[in-house]
């Protein structure tokens, strides 16, 4: 692509100012943008979903899926990874409130170390702004082999119990099979004891990456549970459903509130089938975050995009044990005020190496296996090929002295 076009297009998505919370995502790799504008055709497209759109988000994911092809950004490296201030202009939903609304997208990524980065990029909003003793709840439908299936078992179930219910509900639960997981009601408390659970009709591709997302969410300390009733848009969404959760027993601030479990902050899900069904020739893997936090004016500080401080390592994870052990790696640096490149959604050393001598790194720093048992990190420089291995207690102190030795 020539210069020149290029800069022009890096222009019309990039955004110049952000705020404390941009200044987390730049961290985690996110790009800043202004986000796209719903227009029109983006509700028109958006109705066909609005049955199931629990969130009621269709019409921002079909804006964000539109502008993410108008742009070409599928020609870039994969993935892309963007955060943007919500709601995006163009909606339908005027209301002010106490209340700030982020987005954070990873397109162009099956990876289930996707979910996980936007997991733990959203614990580490919230902890800045000042949430505690927070909760997972997470949930998986699948690809379209699962859903099929999850929907004929639900089918099924209906058609030999729903005798057992009064005929209101059973005419609720005839229109979307989907609130038998949901319902709470004395009456279909019998009904429900034995409704198929979505991760019962897994394929053998869902429930692997369904495993290893909860295998990243095991090591990030927060307390999680696999909830069968929170499911996504079954229309165009696949696999992975979570949200983040501040039980009834904190006080409550002005964000939604979920009766059931306590305080949404945040949910978030996959939605790998959008792209086609607005008119793509192919599947855009994408997983989507969005965080709900009360105004805070310290975290609402403007921040210049480019004077937000440029990393001079990059991260380089070789094997699982390693990627698990990278998203740690990336929250210690982070609370250290230490910026690192990564690339936790990536497999491929070469990939991975490739982007330290692009981004213009100084050194990288390489987890293996070895390492991830060990607790240490291998440092390298880039120019000399110099390497020592470090304790991951100690790494954030030795990478300030190599900032320091390298400005002086």
């Amino acid at each position: 692509m020539p210069k020149k076009e290029k800069t022009k297009q890096e222009k019309s998505y990039l955004e110049s100012v952000t705020d404390k919370t941009g200044e987390i995502a730049v961290h985690y790799g996110f790009v800043v943008i202004k986000p796209p504008q719903i227009s029109n055709d983006d509700i028109h497209k958006s109705k066909q979903f609005k049955e199931f759109d629990r969130y009621e988000d269709s019409p921002e994911k079909v804006a964000l899926t539109r502008w993410y092809m108008e742009e070409r950004l599928d020609l870039e490296a994969q993935p892309q990874a963007f955060h943007y201030k919500k709601p995006l202009p163009g909606g339908l939903s005027k209301k002010k409130t106490n209340v700030e609304t982020y987005g954070f997208e990873i397109m162009g990524s099956l990876k289930s170390t996707s979910e996980a980065l936007l997991l733990r990029c959203a614990l580490a909003v919230l902890e800045e702004h000042g949430y505690t003793n927070l909760f997972i709840d997470i949930n998986s439908i699948g690809d379209r082999e699962s859903i099929a299936r999850f929907e004929r078992e639900l089918g099924s179930y209906f058609r030999k119990h729903s005798g057992t219910i009064p005929a209101k509900i059973k005419q609720e639960f005839k229109k979307d099979h989907h609130l038998m997981l949901s319902d709470e009601r004395p009456e279909t408390q019998d009904f429900r004891k034995n409704t198929p659970q979505p991760i019962g009709s897994l394929s053998e591709n869902s429930r692997i990456h369904f495993k290893e997302v909860l295998e990243c969410v095991e090591t990030f300390d927060t307390a999680y549970k696999i909830k069968s009733s929170i499911l996504s848009n079954k229309l165009f969404a696949t696999n992975t459903i979570f949200e983040i959760i501040k039980p009834k027993d904190v006080s409550k601030t002005d964000a939604q509130t979920d009766e059931n479990s306590g305080e949404l902050l945040a949910y978030g899900y996959r939605y790998n089938h959008l792209a086609k069904k607005i008119g793509s020739k192919r599947e855009i893997p994408t997983v989507g975050v969005t965080i709900f936090v009360k105004k805070n004016p310290k975290m609402l500080k403007k921040v210049l995009v480019k004077n937000i401080k440029k990393p001079k390592f990059y991260l380089v994870q070789l094997g699982s044990s390693a990627k698990l052990k990278a998203l740690q790696v990336v929250e210690l640096l982070r609370k250290q005020k230490i910026p690192v490149y990564h690339s936790i959604t990536k497999d491929k050393i070469t990939g991975q190496l490739s982007g330290a001598e692009y981004m213009k790194a100084t050194h990288v720093l390489i987890i293996g296996q070895k390492e991830a048992i060990e607790n240490t990190i291998v440092v390298r420089n880039i120019t000399n090929r110099e390497q020592e291995t470090v304790s991951l207690n100690e790494l954030g102190e030795y990478l300030k002295k190599l900032v320091k030795t390298k400005n002086k």
